[in-house]
């Protein structure tokens, strides 16, 4: 697999764990790294598995109930010194059918990405979330969250 394609796979395989709930799958894939947002750092496998936990709902089918849709990414590998980073435009969908919530963006930003090579294997190293726009976050952050989203300290 070529180096463009694994870290792609690494930025996609973020959202398909977010989206299914698997907390501690993104874990996985930051065990030696860190995310960034606004108020917020989350450093390590059980760091991120805990604080994503902590703060995100997750229904009765064991997911999100959101779409992390991807798109508009730009690479730049450094082939000599196995770092690379990456730029992506992040929107999310939610749909929460229990609750009379249809289907609506609830948020629009960018990841800024960076990854090292190591044992010549990609992984993670610092993401860091840049938000733009926020619509209704209400059914995605637990109740407890939202006081601080709220009043924009999350």
């Amino acid at each position: 697999m070529s180096n463009e394609q694994e870290i792609l796979n690494l930025i996609a395989r973020y959202t398909h764990f977010l989206d299914k709930g698997d907390f501690d799958g993104i874990g996985n894939l930051f065990a030696e790294g860190k995310i960034i947002s606004t108020g917020s750092s989350m450093e390590g496998k059980e760091g991120i598995s805990k604080k994503l936990t902590e703060d995100l709902q997750v229904y009765s089918d064991g997911t999100t109930r959101t779409a992390h849709v991807t798109t508009n990414t730009v690479l730049d590998i450094q082939e000599g010194k196995d770092q690379a980073s990456a730029v992506s435009y992040l929107t999310i969908y939610q749909q929460d059918d229990e609750r009379d919530f249809p289907l609506q963006p609830i948020m629009i930003g960018k990841y800024h990405d960076t990854f090292k090579r190591k044992n010549g294997k990609w992984h993670f190293s610092v993401r860091e979330v840049v938000i733009t726009l926020t619509g209704d976050l209400s059914h995605h952050a637990k109740p407890e969250i939202m006081k601080y989203v709220e009043n924009g300290q999350q």
